[in-house]
Protein backbone atom coordinates (compact mmCIF):
# COMPACT_ATOMS: atom_id res chain seq x y z
CA UNK A 1 0.00 0.00 0.00
CA UNK A 2 2.75 2.57 0.91
CA UNK A 3 4.38 1.75 -2.81
CA UNK A 4 1.01 1.99 -4.66
CA UNK A 5 0.64 5.72 -2.91
CA UNK A 6 4.29 6.83 -3.21
CA UNK A 7 3.57 5.58 -6.86
CA UNK A 8 -0.26 8.33 -6.85
CA UNK A 9 1.96 11.17 -4.88
CA UNK A 10 4.42 11.37 -7.39
CA UNK A 11 2.42 10.98 -10.64
CA UNK A 12 0.33 14.20 -8.94
CA UNK A 13 3.54 16.06 -8.77
CA UNK A 14 4.05 15.21 -12.30
CA UNK A 15 0.67 15.87 -13.52
CA UNK A 16 0.62 19.35 -11.34
CA UNK A 17 4.69 20.52 -12.51
CA UNK A 18 3.52 19.91 -15.88
CA UNK A 19 0.34 21.80 -15.37
CA UNK A 20 2.42 24.72 -13.79
CA UNK A 21 4.70 24.53 -16.81
CA UNK A 22 1.94 24.66 -19.22
CA UNK A 23 0.39 27.93 -17.85
CA UNK A 24 3.62 29.26 -17.93
CA UNK A 25 4.38 32.58 -20.30
CA UNK A 26 6.33 31.23 -22.80
CA UNK A 27 8.89 32.52 -25.59
CA UNK A 28 9.46 30.89 -28.78
CA UNK A 29 12.13 28.91 -29.48
CA UNK A 30 13.95 31.34 -32.01
CA UNK A 31 13.86 33.89 -29.38
CA UNK A 32 16.60 33.63 -26.27
CA UNK A 33 19.47 34.75 -24.98
CA UNK A 34 22.57 35.28 -27.50
CA UNK A 35 20.01 36.14 -30.18
CA UNK A 36 20.66 38.64 -33.09
CA UNK A 37 17.48 40.43 -34.05
CA UNK A 38 17.53 42.15 -37.72
CA UNK A 39 18.12 45.71 -37.48
CA UNK A 40 15.73 48.06 -39.74
CA UNK A 41 12.92 45.31 -39.16
CA UNK A 42 9.94 44.90 -37.91
CA UNK A 43 10.10 41.71 -35.21
CA UNK A 44 7.34 39.37 -34.27
CA UNK A 45 8.07 38.45 -30.04
CA UNK A 46 6.05 35.45 -30.00
CA UNK A 47 4.95 32.46 -27.57
CA UNK A 48 2.77 31.03 -26.11
CA UNK A 49 0.73 31.12 -22.83
CA UNK A 50 -2.51 30.46 -21.17
CA UNK A 51 -5.72 31.36 -23.43
CA UNK A 52 -6.83 34.80 -23.06
CA UNK A 53 -3.42 35.53 -20.65
CA UNK A 54 -2.44 39.24 -20.62
CA UNK A 55 0.98 38.99 -22.11
CA UNK A 56 3.27 42.37 -21.40
CA UNK A 57 6.29 43.27 -23.18
CA UNK A 58 9.38 45.28 -22.63
CA UNK A 59 12.46 46.30 -24.54
CA UNK A 60 15.58 48.27 -24.23
CA UNK A 61 15.37 49.98 -27.09
CA UNK A 62 11.35 50.79 -27.15
CA UNK A 63 9.74 53.30 -25.46
CA UNK A 64 6.85 52.18 -23.33
CA UNK A 65 5.34 48.41 -22.58
CA UNK A 66 3.30 46.21 -25.04
CA UNK A 67 0.40 44.58 -24.11
CA UNK A 68 -1.15 41.42 -26.05
CA UNK A 69 -3.39 38.54 -25.28
CA UNK A 70 -2.80 34.92 -26.04
CA UNK A 71 -5.92 33.34 -28.22
CA UNK A 72 -7.93 30.26 -28.35
CA UNK A 73 -4.48 28.16 -29.50
CA UNK A 74 -2.13 30.14 -27.04
CA UNK A 75 -0.06 32.10 -29.34
CA UNK A 76 0.63 35.11 -28.64
CA UNK A 77 2.56 38.05 -30.60
CA UNK A 78 3.78 41.42 -30.29
CA UNK A 79 5.29 43.53 -33.22
CA UNK A 80 8.53 45.48 -32.08
CA UNK A 81 10.10 48.29 -34.55
CA UNK A 82 14.03 47.42 -34.32
CA UNK A 83 16.31 50.14 -34.88
CA UNK A 84 19.90 50.25 -36.71
CA UNK A 85 22.61 47.39 -35.35
CA UNK A 86 25.00 47.93 -32.46
CA UNK A 87 27.27 46.32 -30.26
CA UNK A 88 25.57 47.61 -27.18
CA UNK A 89 23.35 44.47 -25.44
CA UNK A 90 19.58 44.96 -25.17
CA UNK A 91 17.49 43.05 -23.27
CA UNK A 92 13.99 41.99 -23.29
CA UNK A 93 11.15 41.57 -20.38
CA UNK A 94 8.13 39.61 -20.78
CA UNK A 95 5.25 38.89 -18.17
CA UNK A 96 2.45 36.90 -17.82
CA UNK A 97 2.09 35.06 -15.22
CA UNK A 98 5.21 34.80 -14.41
CA UNK A 99 8.47 36.57 -15.73
CA UNK A 100 11.03 35.69 -18.03
CA UNK A 101 14.08 37.97 -18.90
CA UNK A 102 16.36 37.94 -21.73
CA UNK A 103 19.74 39.91 -21.38
CA UNK A 104 22.12 39.12 -24.01
CA UNK A 105 20.31 40.22 -27.06
CA UNK A 106 21.98 41.52 -29.67
CA UNK A 107 20.92 43.90 -32.89
CA UNK A 108 22.51 43.20 -36.24
CA UNK A 109 21.60 41.34 -39.42
CA UNK A 110 20.92 37.58 -39.40
CA UNK A 111 21.39 35.32 -42.70
CA UNK A 112 19.16 32.23 -43.28
CA UNK A 113 21.88 29.58 -44.30
CA UNK A 114 19.96 26.66 -46.04
CA UNK A 115 19.99 23.47 -48.54
CA UNK A 116 20.97 19.40 -47.88
CA UNK A 117 24.36 18.26 -46.80
CA UNK A 118 27.30 20.17 -47.64
CA UNK A 119 25.29 22.99 -46.13
CA UNK A 120 24.89 20.50 -43.13
CA UNK A 121 28.22 19.39 -42.74
CA UNK A 122 29.69 19.81 -39.72
CA UNK A 123 32.64 21.72 -38.69
CA UNK A 124 33.65 18.52 -37.21
CA UNK A 125 33.18 16.55 -40.80
CA UNK A 126 31.07 13.45 -41.62
CA UNK A 127 32.67 9.84 -40.67
CA UNK A 128 36.08 9.91 -42.59
CA UNK A 129 35.12 12.91 -44.52
CA UNK A 130 36.41 15.98 -43.35
CA UNK A 131 36.62 19.40 -43.45
CA UNK A 132 39.51 21.10 -44.45
CA UNK A 133 41.59 23.05 -42.11
CA UNK A 134 38.88 22.91 -39.66
CA UNK A 135 41.07 22.74 -36.39
CA UNK A 136 42.31 26.36 -35.99
CA UNK A 137 38.85 27.87 -37.03
CA UNK A 138 37.63 25.79 -34.27
CA UNK A 139 39.94 26.55 -31.55
CA UNK A 140 39.80 30.16 -32.66
CA UNK A 141 36.00 30.68 -32.61
CA UNK A 142 35.61 31.94 -29.12
CA UNK A 143 37.17 35.22 -30.46
CA UNK A 144 34.04 36.28 -32.83
CA UNK A 145 32.38 37.74 -29.95
CA UNK A 146 29.75 38.93 -32.27
CA UNK A 147 28.80 36.10 -33.82
CA UNK A 148 25.48 34.03 -32.86
CA UNK A 149 24.64 30.95 -33.80
CA UNK A 150 20.76 29.13 -34.53
CA UNK A 151 20.49 25.66 -35.88
CA UNK A 152 16.59 24.57 -36.84
CA UNK A 153 16.36 20.42 -35.57
CA UNK A 154 15.79 18.23 -38.09
CA UNK A 155 11.88 17.74 -38.61
CA UNK A 156 9.49 17.14 -41.49
CA UNK A 157 5.73 17.17 -41.28
CA UNK A 158 2.83 17.27 -43.87
CA UNK A 159 1.08 20.15 -42.08
CA UNK A 160 2.70 23.44 -41.10
CA UNK A 161 4.19 23.68 -37.99
CA UNK A 162 4.47 26.93 -35.44
CA UNK A 163 7.71 25.15 -33.08
CA UNK A 164 11.29 24.21 -34.17
CA UNK A 165 13.48 23.33 -31.88
CA UNK A 166 16.66 24.84 -31.51
CA UNK A 167 18.55 27.60 -29.45
CA UNK A 168 20.89 30.85 -30.10
CA UNK A 169 24.39 29.81 -28.97
CA UNK A 170 27.68 31.75 -28.88
CA UNK A 171 30.52 30.23 -31.12
CA UNK A 172 33.40 28.54 -29.25
CA UNK A 173 35.47 24.90 -29.35
CA UNK A 174 32.23 23.27 -27.75
CA UNK A 175 29.56 24.62 -30.12
CA UNK A 176 31.18 25.29 -33.59
CA UNK A 177 32.13 21.10 -33.93
CA UNK A 178 28.47 21.01 -34.63
CA UNK A 179 27.83 23.88 -36.57
CA UNK A 180 27.37 24.22 -40.26
CA UNK A 181 30.84 25.00 -41.59
CA UNK A 182 30.19 26.79 -44.80
CA UNK A 183 27.47 28.60 -42.38
CA UNK A 184 30.41 29.16 -39.51
CA UNK A 185 32.88 30.41 -41.97
CA UNK A 186 30.59 32.81 -43.71
CA UNK A 187 29.21 34.26 -40.39
CA UNK A 188 32.50 34.65 -38.70
CA UNK A 189 33.97 36.13 -41.79
CA UNK A 190 31.25 38.51 -42.28
CA UNK A 191 31.06 39.69 -38.29
CA UNK A 192 34.56 40.86 -38.92
CA UNK A 193 33.47 42.96 -41.89
CA UNK A 194 30.17 44.44 -40.30
CA UNK A 195 30.26 47.40 -37.99
CA UNK A 196 27.38 45.26 -36.48
CA UNK A 197 26.66 41.87 -35.02
CA UNK A 198 25.93 38.85 -37.08
CA UNK A 199 23.50 35.77 -36.89
CA UNK A 200 23.20 32.44 -38.36
CA UNK A 201 20.21 30.61 -38.72
CA UNK A 202 20.69 27.12 -40.14
CA UNK A 203 17.79 25.13 -41.20
CA UNK A 204 19.13 22.01 -43.39
CA UNK A 205 18.24 18.64 -44.08
CA UNK A 206 21.11 16.16 -45.79
CA UNK A 207 19.65 14.49 -48.81
CA UNK A 208 16.75 16.86 -49.06
CA UNK A 209 15.25 17.50 -52.37
CA UNK A 210 14.21 21.15 -53.28
CA UNK A 211 10.61 19.93 -53.31
CA UNK A 212 10.43 19.37 -50.03
CA UNK A 213 11.30 23.02 -49.08
CA UNK A 214 8.50 24.16 -51.30
CA UNK A 215 4.85 25.13 -50.38
CA UNK A 216 1.59 22.85 -50.88
CA UNK A 217 0.29 25.79 -52.76
CA UNK A 218 3.55 25.92 -55.05
CA UNK A 219 3.74 22.48 -55.53
CA UNK A 220 0.21 22.58 -57.10
CA UNK A 221 1.19 24.89 -59.91
CA UNK A 222 3.48 22.55 -60.95
CA UNK A 223 3.21 19.33 -63.38
CA UNK A 224 2.98 16.01 -62.26
CA UNK A 225 6.32 15.49 -64.06
CA UNK A 226 8.09 18.08 -62.50
CA UNK A 227 8.38 16.90 -58.81
CA UNK A 228 8.52 13.64 -57.12
CA UNK A 229 5.15 13.43 -55.31
CA UNK A 230 6.24 10.72 -53.13
CA UNK A 231 10.09 9.91 -52.13
CA UNK A 232 11.67 7.05 -50.44
CA UNK A 233 11.55 9.36 -46.87
CA UNK A 234 9.31 11.29 -45.35
CA UNK A 235 11.70 14.17 -45.70
CA UNK A 236 12.42 13.92 -49.17
CA UNK A 237 8.44 14.41 -50.07
CA UNK A 238 7.29 17.52 -51.10
CA UNK A 239 6.57 20.54 -48.66
CA UNK A 240 7.63 18.33 -45.67
CA UNK A 241 10.89 20.58 -44.59
CA UNK A 242 9.16 24.23 -45.60
CA UNK A 243 6.26 23.25 -42.85
CA UNK A 244 8.38 22.15 -40.28
CA UNK A 245 12.26 23.64 -40.60
CA UNK A 246 10.51 26.51 -42.37
CA UNK A 247 7.54 28.09 -41.69
CA UNK A 248 8.20 28.16 -37.98
CA UNK A 249 10.79 30.70 -37.96
CA UNK A 250 8.99 32.60 -40.84
CA UNK A 251 8.72 35.63 -37.17
CA UNK A 252 12.30 36.17 -37.87
CA UNK A 253 13.24 38.36 -40.41
CA UNK A 254 16.60 37.74 -42.40
CA UNK A 255 18.57 40.35 -43.98
CA UNK A 256 19.13 36.97 -47.02
CA UNK A 257 19.97 33.43 -47.79
CA UNK A 258 22.56 31.59 -48.27
CA UNK A 259 21.18 28.13 -50.54
CA UNK A 260 23.64 25.32 -50.78
CA UNK A 261 21.36 21.96 -52.24
CA UNK A 262 20.81 20.17 -55.55
CA UNK A 263 22.27 16.76 -55.72
CA UNK A 264 19.10 15.21 -54.85
CA UNK A 265 18.02 17.10 -57.89
CA UNK A 266 20.35 16.11 -60.74
CA UNK A 267 18.05 13.21 -61.67
CA UNK A 268 15.41 15.44 -63.00
CA UNK A 269 17.60 18.88 -63.68
CA UNK A 270 15.36 19.97 -66.07
CA UNK A 271 13.06 21.13 -63.99
CA UNK A 272 14.93 22.47 -61.33
CA UNK A 273 15.60 26.18 -62.26
CA UNK A 274 11.85 26.57 -62.30
CA UNK A 275 11.58 25.17 -59.08
CA UNK A 276 14.17 26.81 -57.52
CA UNK A 277 12.78 30.17 -59.05
CA UNK A 278 9.28 29.11 -57.38
CA UNK A 279 11.33 28.50 -53.70
CA UNK A 280 12.99 32.31 -54.36
CA UNK A 281 9.65 33.67 -54.88
CA UNK A 282 8.01 32.25 -52.31
CA UNK A 283 10.46 32.77 -49.30
CA UNK A 284 10.18 35.98 -50.15
CA UNK A 285 6.47 36.41 -49.89
CA UNK A 286 7.03 34.57 -46.69
CA UNK A 287 8.89 37.28 -45.36
CA UNK A 288 7.55 40.00 -46.65
CA UNK A 289 11.04 41.00 -48.51
CA UNK A 290 10.55 41.15 -51.95
CA UNK A 291 13.95 41.66 -52.82
CA UNK A 292 15.52 39.03 -50.29
CA UNK A 293 19.01 38.48 -51.78
CA UNK A 294 19.73 34.69 -52.63
CA UNK A 295 23.24 33.72 -52.89
CA UNK A 296 23.23 30.29 -54.83
CA UNK A 297 26.37 27.84 -54.20
CA UNK A 298 26.48 25.48 -57.34
CA UNK A 299 27.09 21.85 -56.65
CA UNK A 300 30.72 20.91 -56.51
CA UNK A 301 31.93 18.04 -59.23
CA UNK A 302 31.91 14.71 -58.23
CA UNK A 303 31.64 11.11 -60.55
CA UNK A 304 28.41 10.39 -59.57
CA UNK A 305 27.33 7.44 -61.68
CA UNK A 306 29.86 7.35 -64.03
CA UNK A 307 30.85 9.72 -67.43
CA UNK A 308 28.02 9.22 -69.32
CA UNK A 309 25.49 10.36 -66.75
CA UNK A 310 25.40 14.58 -66.81
CA UNK A 311 22.80 15.40 -64.60
CA UNK A 312 25.01 17.42 -62.10
CA UNK A 313 26.03 19.43 -65.07
CA UNK A 314 22.73 19.94 -65.96
CA UNK A 315 22.00 20.43 -62.38
CA UNK A 316 24.71 23.28 -62.19
CA UNK A 317 23.46 25.25 -65.46
CA UNK A 318 19.59 25.05 -63.75
CA UNK A 319 21.36 26.95 -60.81
CA UNK A 320 22.82 29.47 -62.74
CA UNK A 321 19.41 30.58 -65.06
CA UNK A 322 18.01 30.41 -61.94
CA UNK A 323 20.27 33.22 -60.71
CA UNK A 324 20.86 34.72 -63.63
CA UNK A 325 17.29 35.02 -64.29
CA UNK A 326 16.96 37.09 -60.86
CA UNK A 327 17.95 40.50 -60.34
CA UNK A 328 17.89 39.60 -56.34
CA UNK A 329 20.27 35.89 -56.39
CA UNK A 330 24.29 35.38 -57.18
CA UNK A 331 25.79 32.40 -58.44
CA UNK A 332 28.87 30.73 -56.73
CA UNK A 333 31.18 28.73 -58.51
CA UNK A 334 32.97 25.08 -57.09
CA UNK A 335 34.03 23.84 -60.04
CA UNK A 336 37.25 23.69 -58.82
CA UNK A 337 37.08 22.21 -55.63
CA UNK A 338 35.14 18.79 -55.93
CA UNK A 339 35.76 15.74 -54.32
CA UNK A 340 36.70 12.43 -56.93
CA UNK A 341 35.34 9.70 -53.61
CA UNK A 342 32.82 11.82 -51.98
CA UNK A 343 29.76 14.11 -52.52
CA UNK A 344 30.66 15.92 -49.27
CA UNK A 345 33.98 18.28 -50.88
CA UNK A 346 36.01 18.89 -47.58
CA UNK A 347 36.65 22.54 -49.12
CA UNK A 348 33.92 24.38 -46.75
CA UNK A 349 36.06 27.27 -46.17
CA UNK A 350 36.44 28.28 -49.58
CA UNK A 351 32.81 28.30 -50.45
CA UNK A 352 32.16 30.14 -47.33
CA UNK A 353 34.64 32.90 -48.22
CA UNK A 354 32.96 32.98 -52.37
CA UNK A 355 30.44 33.36 -50.36
CA UNK A 356 31.28 35.86 -48.43
CA UNK A 357 32.58 38.18 -51.45
CA UNK A 358 28.98 37.60 -53.30
CA UNK A 359 27.56 39.10 -50.30
CA UNK A 360 29.90 42.68 -49.57
CA UNK A 361 29.44 43.18 -53.29
CA UNK A 362 26.06 42.21 -53.99
CA UNK A 363 24.47 43.09 -50.84
CA UNK A 364 26.45 45.07 -48.88
CA UNK A 365 27.63 47.38 -51.69
CA UNK A 366 31.67 47.31 -51.15
CA UNK A 367 33.50 48.21 -54.42
CA UNK A 368 37.02 46.75 -55.44
CA UNK A 369 36.42 43.15 -56.00
CA UNK A 370 33.89 41.30 -58.58
CA UNK A 371 30.93 39.64 -57.30
CA UNK A 372 31.80 36.54 -58.97
CA UNK A 373 33.48 34.73 -61.42
CA UNK A 374 34.09 34.53 -64.73
CA UNK A 375 30.91 34.32 -66.78
CA UNK A 376 30.16 33.58 -70.36
CA UNK A 377 29.31 36.56 -72.26
CA UNK A 378 30.13 35.84 -75.94
CA UNK A 379 31.79 33.76 -78.43
CA UNK A 380 33.27 34.65 -82.15
CA UNK A 381 34.15 31.40 -84.28
CA UNK A 382 36.65 32.57 -86.66
CA UNK A 383 39.76 30.74 -87.95
CA UNK A 384 39.00 27.35 -86.80
CA UNK A 385 38.59 28.87 -83.36
CA UNK A 386 36.32 29.84 -81.00
CA UNK A 387 36.85 32.98 -78.95
CA UNK A 388 35.41 33.23 -75.92
CA UNK A 389 34.72 36.26 -74.08
CA UNK A 390 34.04 36.38 -70.17
CA UNK A 391 32.21 39.16 -67.95
CA UNK A 392 33.73 39.40 -64.07
CA UNK A 393 37.30 39.43 -66.16
CA UNK A 394 38.45 42.98 -66.17
CA UNK A 395 41.69 42.86 -64.70
CA UNK A 396 42.00 39.80 -66.62
CA UNK A 397 41.78 36.27 -66.97
CA UNK A 398 43.98 33.04 -64.87
CA UNK A 399 46.94 31.75 -65.56
CA UNK A 400 48.03 32.69 -68.65
CA UNK A 401 50.72 30.76 -68.67
CA UNK A 402 49.55 27.14 -68.93
CA UNK A 403 46.81 25.47 -71.20
CA UNK A 404 43.10 25.92 -69.81
CA UNK A 405 41.60 23.14 -68.70
CA UNK A 406 37.84 21.56 -69.67
CA UNK A 407 36.84 23.43 -72.57
CA UNK A 408 35.40 21.32 -75.10
CA UNK A 409 34.37 22.04 -78.84
CA UNK A 410 31.87 20.70 -81.28
CA UNK A 411 30.99 21.10 -85.27
CA UNK A 412 27.32 20.84 -86.51
CA UNK A 413 26.92 17.04 -85.69
CA UNK A 414 27.22 18.04 -82.04
CA UNK A 415 29.60 15.98 -81.18
CA UNK A 416 31.95 17.34 -78.53
CA UNK A 417 35.70 16.73 -78.20
CA UNK A 418 38.62 17.87 -76.09
CA UNK A 419 40.15 21.38 -76.50
CA UNK A 420 43.04 23.43 -75.88
CA UNK A 421 42.24 26.83 -74.65
CA UNK A 422 44.82 29.60 -73.84
CA UNK A 423 43.95 33.07 -72.65
CA UNK A 424 43.49 35.56 -75.09
CA UNK A 425 46.63 37.63 -75.94
CA UNK A 426 45.42 40.63 -76.99
CA UNK A 427 42.19 40.85 -74.48
CA UNK A 428 42.95 38.73 -71.52
CA UNK A 429 39.07 38.51 -70.83
CA UNK A 430 38.82 36.08 -73.67
CA UNK A 431 40.00 32.44 -74.03
CA UNK A 432 41.08 30.90 -77.59
CA UNK A 433 39.81 27.44 -77.96
CA UNK A 434 41.11 25.00 -80.79
CA UNK A 435 40.74 21.46 -81.56
CA UNK A 436 42.24 19.16 -84.58
CA UNK A 437 39.08 17.55 -84.56
CA UNK A 438 36.80 20.15 -85.32
CA UNK A 439 38.39 22.15 -88.02
CA UNK A 440 35.20 24.18 -87.94
CA UNK A 441 33.79 24.58 -84.57
CA UNK A 442 30.00 25.69 -84.35
CA UNK A 443 29.14 25.53 -80.53
CA UNK A 444 31.92 25.74 -77.22
CA UNK A 445 31.12 24.62 -73.80
CA UNK A 446 33.18 24.71 -70.58
CA UNK A 447 33.15 22.53 -67.25
CA UNK A 448 30.56 20.84 -68.31
CA UNK A 449 30.40 17.58 -66.98
CA UNK A 450 29.63 15.76 -63.76
CA UNK A 451 33.17 15.01 -62.82
CA UNK A 452 36.09 18.05 -63.71
CA UNK A 453 38.26 20.06 -61.95
CA UNK A 454 38.82 24.18 -63.72
CA UNK A 455 41.86 26.26 -63.35
CA UNK A 456 40.16 29.22 -64.54
CA UNK A 457 40.18 32.50 -62.59
CA UNK A 458 39.65 35.80 -62.51
CA UNK A 459 42.60 38.00 -60.70
CA UNK A 460 41.42 38.04 -57.68
CA UNK A 461 40.90 34.26 -57.66
CA UNK A 462 37.65 32.97 -57.85
CA UNK A 463 36.80 30.45 -60.82
CA UNK A 464 35.06 30.73 -63.75
CA UNK A 465 30.94 29.44 -64.30
CA UNK A 466 30.49 26.37 -66.35
CA UNK A 467 28.44 26.80 -69.69
CA UNK A 468 27.56 25.70 -73.02
CA UNK A 469 26.52 27.07 -76.35
CA UNK A 470 24.44 24.53 -77.83
CA UNK A 471 20.83 23.97 -76.80
CA UNK A 472 21.09 19.56 -76.95
CA UNK A 473 18.50 18.23 -74.46
CA UNK A 474 20.76 15.85 -72.07
CA UNK A 475 18.66 13.15 -70.82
Amino acid sequence: MRLIYRFYAVAALCIAASAAAWGNVRLHSTIGNHMVIQQNSVFDIHGKADPGENVKVKCSWAKGTMSVKAGEDSLWSVPVNVPEGSFDTQWIEVRGKDRIFLDDVLIGDVWLCSGQSNMEMPMRGFPSQPVANSLPEIMSSATHKNLRLFNVGHKYSYTPLTECSGEWMRPDPSTVPFFSAVAYMFGSRLSDILDVPVGIIVSSYGGSRIESWLSKEVISTLKPEEYLAKADKGYRDPCTLYNAMIVPILKTPVKGVVWLQGESNRKDAEYYAKKLTAMMRLWREDWSSPELPFIICQIAPSPYNGPGELGAARLREAQYEAASADSHAYIVGTSDIGSRKFIHFPMKKTVAERVLASAIVNVYGYEGIPGSGPVFDSVEYTGGKAIVKFRYADRGLTPSDQEIQCFELAGKDGIYHPAKARIGKKDRSTVEVTSEEVPEPCFVRFAFSNWHCINLYNCEGLPAIPFRTDSIEYR
